[in-house]
């Protein structure tokens, strides 16, 4: 499943990076990014990865979060994340897949905080959609490994997700939408420097790849707003 990779933001432990990477590769997942890492990759995450060496050696690292959009494809980020509040909308994770959110059209990016406190809401508010993994205990905090294992798991099991299995050779990329959103808002004069991580395009951006469109559909879209920023600035011509 090269379509999907497990992000650690802010990870603090090596060997629970190791662990990560073990887990990574039961499952066959083999893309391993860390973003702003708190620790280094040393003797003890090694041997916290056992046999599952893979996606450790194999790793990105992105010293902050500009470096890791500049780099890294459009694709649908999903942040674990408990915690509720007006800007924390989440749902349980088997909600998202039934709703066929993931099908290997373009990357997704799972995304886990630090061990202490988890994803911030700077973190949150660059993501598409938060979820939650289901547990039936009253401990409902988790070790970052065991989430890895349990959101991967989900991901994996039932016969609705079998088309998971399918991740096209050459799928059809999906074009960042933001340059032509930004040219829009713009045009209406939307002040989208003063509030850089929870503004209009944020927000669009969010609204938009939240319900997973295909490329097709995105195509179409770029039109439309296109179309109608042409026509706004020869209005302000005239």
């Amino acid at each position: 499943m090269n379509f999907l990779n497990v992000v650690l933001v802010s990870p603090k432990y090596p060997r629970n990076i190791g662990l990560v990477a073990r887990a990574m590769e039961n499952f066959g997942v083999q893309r391993l990014i860390l973003v702003s890492p708190q620790c280094e990759i040393n003797l003890e995450a090694h041997q916290g990865a056992a046999q599952g060496q893979g996606p450790l050696q194999n790793h990105s690292l992105y010293l902050s979060w500009a470096e890791f959009f500049a780099k890294e494809p459009e694709g649908l980020r999903l942040g674990f994340s408990r915690r509720k509040g007006r800007r924390r909308p989440n749902q349980a994770l088997n909600t998202l897949l039934k709703e066929s959110f993931l099908d290997g059209s373009r990357p997704t990016y799972l995304m886990f905080g630090a061990e202490d406190h988890g994803l911030s809401q700077e973190d949150c508010d660059l993501l598409h959609q938060l979820v939650y993994l289901e547990l039936p205990g009253s401990l409902q905090s988790m070790n970052l490994s065991h989430a890895v294992v349990a959101a991967l798991q989900t991901i994996y099991a039932g016969p609705e997700n079998d088309r998971l299995f399918l991740n096209p050779e050459n799928p059809e990329p999906i074009q960042d939408p933001e340059p032509y959103l930004r040219d829009w808002l713009e045009t209406l004069n939307f002040d989208l420097e003063t509030h850089s991580r929870w503004n209009a395009l944020v927000m669009l951006k969010q609204l938009l790849l939240r319900g997973a469109p295909t490329a097709d559909e995105l195509r179409k879209f770029q039109m439309i707003v296109q179309q109608t920023t042409h026509k706004l600035k020869g209005h302000k011509r005239n």
